[in-house]
């Protein structure tokens, strides 16, 4: 049995078994300076920040960046119109809780996607790097970093010598095709070894998984896309920029004693890039940046984990009920703590105005 703090798992000689309890190991009391890209959404009745890459540098250009499993509403405060300051809790592999701090003063930039980058201070564990989940590299001032595509053999040798990606028609679920938009599809997970793997893809050895309702423990049997750990051996290692990386759909969960609530990011292990229809996403000398291709999203869906629509929703964009509209700041000299004193303070409605481009599917 191996414990691997990367991949939050596990390890047994025919399984890999997942974690899925967060925060049991409470936020440690070591301080980190660190990166932290995140975004402002919101829905019809709030707005939170969604976070998107934590990393630490490694050197001059490196960085070991976290991915993130969950994460609580946060906490800003306004002393004067220069000193803004912000707090969120992001739950990391292995049960460990991050406290990450973001300034006015700390503001980066902002990006194509519209997030925002942040210098920030880390408050984790005494030994976080080892649960760093990949590398990364900054390049002209935007954070790529490191995932994998596994396929088959056959298919690395095309992409190999196309160069590029084709665009897949085939939703998360993968039940269903579009026709307003394709995506390549990228995870953090350097092998695809046992079913277990596969499931974290949201692909099944059997053509489902098993979803678990808030509240009441409803379990409900969602049907995936069938695949088998052989069409997966092969690995093609690319280093990705992260602002063409769509942020994953969110669960919203209530506490089972409806105490709080948290969200979580559905599907962590799966990265997505999204492409106009029939497009191709091309890289060089193993490097993929944004190309007039890349389709910017302007929403993340989000799902109520209570309700079995809600916990299909993250799967299924075509019967979304709820979904965050992400706040614009590519191009604007704000950002998200300024922006947030700005407008929430009046009550503004941020979201109704706002125009999303809701993904169209075939026979739909």
């Amino acid at each position: 049995m191996k414990e691997n703090y990367q991949f939050d798992r596990t390890e047994l000689e025919k399984s890999n078994l997942y974690n899925t309890i967060r925060g049991g190991a409470g936020i440690g009391n070591t301080k980190f300076e660190g990166f932290f890209k995140c975004k402002l959404v919101h829905c019809e009745m709030f707005s939170i920040i969604v976070p998107d890459l934590i990393y630490i540098m490694d050197d001059d250009e490196n960085f070991s960046w976290f991915q993130h499993y969950s994460f609580l509403p946060n906490h800003l405060h306004k002393f004067t119109e220069e000193e803004i300051y912000g707090t969120i809790n992001i739950d990391i592999a292995w049960g460990h809780t991050l406290t990450i701090s973001i300034s006015n003063e700390w503001h980066i930039d902002n990006f194509q996607d519209n997030s925002n980058l942040f210098k920030c201070r880390i408050t984790g564990p005494e030994n976080l790097l080892e649960y760093s989940t990949g590398k990364g590299k900054v390049i002209e001032g935007k954070p790529y970093i490191n995932l994998y595509h596994h396929t088959t053999e056959e298919v690395k040798k095309l992409i190999e010598q196309s160069s590029d990606y084709i665009g897949s028609v085939w939703n998360y679920q993968g039940t269903k095709e579009l026709k307003s938009l394709c995506f390549a599809y990228f995870t953090s997970l350097d092998k695809i070894i046992q079913d277990q793997d596969l499931v974290q893809i949201a692909m099944g050895h059997e053509g489902e998984i098993f979803l678990i309702k808030d509240v009441t423990q409803e379990i409900i049997k969602l049907e995936v896309y069938r695949e088998k750990t052989l069409n997966r051996k092969a690995t093609l290692c690319q280093l990705i920029d992260s602002t063409i990386l769509m942020s994953n759909p969110i669960l919203m969960h209530t506490q089972d004693d409806l105490s709080y609530v948290y969200y979580e990011r559905s599907n962590p292990f799966v990265y997505r890039v999204g492409l106009e229809p029939k497009k191709k996403l091309p890289f060089f000398n193993g490097v993929i940046q944004r190309t007039e291709n890349v389709h910017t999203a302007d929403h993340i869906i989000l799902g109520d984990a209570t309700t079995e629509l809600g916990l299909i929703a993250i799967f299924d964009e075509e019967n979304t009920k709820q979904v965050f509209k992400i706040e614009p700041f590519y191009e604007t000299k704000t950002n998200i703590l300024k922006f947030w004193f700005d407008n929430n303070n009046n009550n503004n409605d941020l979201y109704t105005a706002k125009k999303i481009n809701i993904p169209k599917f075939n026979n739909s």
